[in-house]
């Protein structure tokens, strides 16, 4: 127990090691990260006058940095001091910039050192006073003209603090599957924007990279939110773009008009929906003066990064932004968690049913060491019956313990093998031989009649063992088929629910997936569908108009809820094949119920099965024991469990008989894939199985057990693709016991088939007829034959 401690704690350590190593890599993303930001955000500014701007933007985020980030303080304090001083000819007072951001970084740090609350009264009051110092100083402005201005400095640095500080905890919140809110995704947006805006003026012959990156930015929002999220973001980037460049109005209708156009076109894809921008902006630049042809080529190169752009980064953009998707992700993780936690109480099941498993086979270990006491026990036991009273005991016990034991031990042993010769040793000696002999043998067979049930016992716990243990190993294959995923398809609900209101058809609810084969199915629940066919008449016709695969409905057909008249319906992919099956039995002469049994049926999750399994001997017995096996098998694999799972269990529970006169059961299984025509075809203990195609007859062979013989079950699997047409034939070893000089011999059936009818129902009954007829018209064995013909449907 302690050992398994030891190993958990060890895992959990070094995937501790892990994280560690992933956040010194994010670290250092993260301070590279914050000597752009703060690069970019002290580069923008805002034109009060034509001869007057400020840039309050560095200053806000150097004071808004929390102080678990205080790390990335020096490098974003670098980016702000070399982003002031590249706009020092734009922005008057540059210097005075760079003075307030050392004077904050120093205050932040000395508060941090001694863990003082930063104060924002205190460092609001150090701005307007540097502010104040260097204008009365260096440019020695007026003091009503100084106090107004440092104070319009410091009012602008306030709610910019707030806002920056808003957006950067939404940012932090990326990849944690947090729900971002409209305003939180718009104040992302703003931040994206300040961050664009900060690129400046920066051009080659008169075409701004800064415009190309906010219509790149656009664009992508606006793909993955929609045009309301696009909108907002070119409204957004169009203000900020616009108060530094004084054109506001002729920015937000450029951006706005993106985010608007994308957004409404997204579903067409990236390249229609770029073009369709296109167009629209030469439109409106055919009608405007203020659109030159160079806006039309940051247009284009705006359009080409967007379309250039890798679809994972896309991708990740969507999981973060799109309502939906992320509403997906969260709801995702959530079923994972759940399914996790399930999985993690059956393997704790699992683990524990295969404690108890080797818990009772070690019990058996002390039948083992008992064995070697038995001898000296049973000795004890015949001196305290005859010699406890002798008067002789001390001479034959004291005086003559090594030969008196030995002559006991003889006799026991003598009375074991029914050799009733009195050993010499004791003849001589012994006053009580009458006594001895008659004790000797009662305690013999004592031990005799426990020896038996104690075996009986050891068997049974052994049986009892292996069964469980059989059932932590189906319990694992049960984890395993759980754990497959099933992909969930929300692009398809999204547009058949589209095409159902459209077509004018009520519906509760639509869920399309995948199942673990990757098969499309889904589930329509209706508020009623009326009956008469409505399902079939109306809403496949336009399922199969929306998807690229033929659709058909399941065999659930339509289910109405009689207590909320709702009707649900499954719609799977249409099977490529279709398949029939017909069977003829007979049970032997004197019997009148048959031993065999048989099934056929097409599973939910497109596979025809076919089984024929023949009980040992005939009659109720034998039926009865079959019958179990093919219900229990059919139910396994009807309900998705594979089939190793369905037969090991079944193995168990056939083993499990206590009486004498044993019993076991064959089995013949076919499995077909109704989509690829691949099959299965599995024997235990089954006699040959035939595939007819045309005039050829393949044979399949088996060499392997019965159910129940073996603790692990014996089966022999063979693949096969079948082909439209091809004929399966199934039977018990009654059909081929038809000559007892020759017992199994199957070439007459082989050759039989070769220019049998095809009809799979006339077929059956020609087989049974014929082996009746070449066995003298006697039933030595219940008959069994079970044909299936496989047919394309498409």
């Amino acid at each position: 127990m302690q050992y398994g401690v030891d190993i958990s704690t060890y895992k959990r350590l070094e995937k501790r090691n892990n994280k560690n190593e992933l956040n010194v890599q994010h670290s250092s993303i993260g301070m590279i990260i914050s000597f752009i930001i703060g690069f970019l955000l002290s580069r923008v500014l805002l034109s009060i006058t034509v001869e007057m701007g400020i840039a309050p933007f560095g200053i806000a985020y150097l004071i808004g940095i929390k102080k678990e980030k205080s790390r990335n303080i020096l490098l974003s304090f670098i980016g702000i001091i070399i982003g002031y001083l590249s706009i020092y000819k734009s922005l008057e007072g540059a210097i005075s910039y760079c003075i307030v951001a050392f004077i904050v970084m120093a205050y932040i740090e000395i508060c941090n050192k001694i863990e003082l609350k930063q104060r924002d009264t205190i460092i609001f009051g150090l701005i307007f006073s540097i502010f104040f110092i260097y204008n009365l100083l260096v440019n020695n402005q007026p003091i009503g003209v100084n106090l107004t201005f440092s104070a319009l400095k410091v009012i602008s640095i306030i709610p910019v603090r707030y806002i920056l500080n808003y957006a950067l905890n939404c940012v932090d919140e990326l990849e944690s599957n947090y729900f971002f809110s409209t305003e939180e995704l718009i104040s992302i947006g703003l931040l994206l924007c300040l961050l664009v805006a900060g690129i400046g003026n920066l051009n080659i012959f008169d075409i701004y990279i800064r415009n190309i990156f906010a219509l790149a930015v656009i664009a992508i929002f606006a793909y993955v939110g929609g045009s309301g999220l696009g909108a907002a973001i070119g409204v957004s980037m169009g203000f900020v773009i616009g108060m530094t460049s004084n054109d506001i109005i002729i920015y937000i209708s450029l951006y706005s008009l993106c985010g608007l156009i994308i957004g409404i076109f997204k579903d067409t894809g990236r390249i229609f929906s770029s073009i369709a921008y296109l167009v629209v902006y030469f439109i409106i630049s055919m009608y405007s003066d203020k659109f030159s042809i160079y806006g039309g080529i940051e247009v284009l190169i705006s359009a080409a990064i967007f379309i250039a752009i890798p679809k994972m980064f896309i991708e990740f953009i969507s999981k973060e932004f799109n309502q939906e998707k992320k509403t997906e992700s969260i709801n995702d993780a959530h079923l994972n968690g759940i399914k996790n936690e399930f999985v993690d109480r059956l393997n704790s099941m699992k683990s524990i049913l295969s404690s108890l498993s080797a818990s009772i086979l070690n019990l058996g270990e002390n039948d083992i060491l008992s064995l070697s006491n038995k001898g000296t026990a049973m000795v004890e036991s015949l001196a305290d019956r005859v010699c406890y009273n002798c008067e002789l005991k001390q001479r034959c016990w004291d005086r003559n313990l090594h030969s008196t034991f030995e002559g006991f031990s003889e006799l026991i042993s003598g009375c074991e093998n029914n050799e009733m010769n009195f050993p010499q040793s004791l003849e001589k000696k012994c006053v009580k031989k009458r006594g001895l002999i008659k004790n000797a043998q009662e305690i013999v067979n004592n031990y005799t009649v426990n020896e038996a049930l104690r075996t009986r016992l050891a068997e049974g716990r052994s049986l009892i063992a292996n069964h469980i243990n059989n059932i932590s190993s189906t319990m694992g294959d049960m984890i395993r088929d759980f754990e497959n995923d099933i992909s969930i398809c929300s692009e398809i609900d999204k547009v058949l629910k589209k095409a159902l209101n459209k077509n004018k058809i009520e519906y509760k609810d639509v869920f399309c997936y995948l199942d673990r084969k990757g098969r499309m199915k889904i589930k329509i629940t209706l508020t009623n569908c009326e009956g008469g066919n409505y399902c079939a008449k109306n809403i496949l016709p336009i399922i199969n108009g929306l998807v690229k695969v033929p659709v058909s409905i399941a065999n659930g057909g339509c289910r109405i809820n009689p207590d909320t008249d709702e009707c649900s319906i499954v719609i799977e992919e249409t099977p490529k094949y279709h398949m029939t099956s017909y069977s003829a039995i007979k049970a032997k002469d004197g019997e009148t119920s048959i031993g065999d049994s048989h099934s056929f049926a097409k599973n939910s999750d497109g596979t025809y099965l076919t089984i024929v399994s023949d009980g040992m001997g005939s009659g109720p017995e034998a039926g009865v024991e079959s019958s179990l096996a093919v219900n229990l098998i059919e139910k396994f694999i009807e309900n998705g469990f594979s089939e190793k799972t369905a037969i090991n269990t079944v193995n168990s529970i056939m083993a499990m008989k206590f009486n004498e006169d044993e019993k076991f059961t064959t089995m013949d299984m076919n499995i077909v894939d109704l989509y690829t025509g691949e099959t299965e075809f599995i024997k235990i203990g089954g006699v040959v199985s035939f595939i007819k195609r045309g005039e050829e007859v393949k044979v399949i062979k088996s060499n392997s057990l019965p159910f129940g013989i073996l603790d692990s079950v014996d089966i022999s699997s063979e693949k096969v693709k079948l082909k439209h047409g091809d004929i399966i034939v199934s039977i018990s070893d009654g059909i081929l016991d038809i000559d007892k000089n020759n017992v199994g011999s199957y070439s007459w059936l082989q050759e039989y088939l070769k220019y049998a009818d095809t009809n799979p129902s006339a077929l059956s009954r020609d087989i049974l007829e014929k082996a009746m007829v070449l066995s003298g018209g006697k039933v030595w064995d219940d008959m069994t034959v079970l044909v299936s013909k496989l047919y394309s449907v498409y």
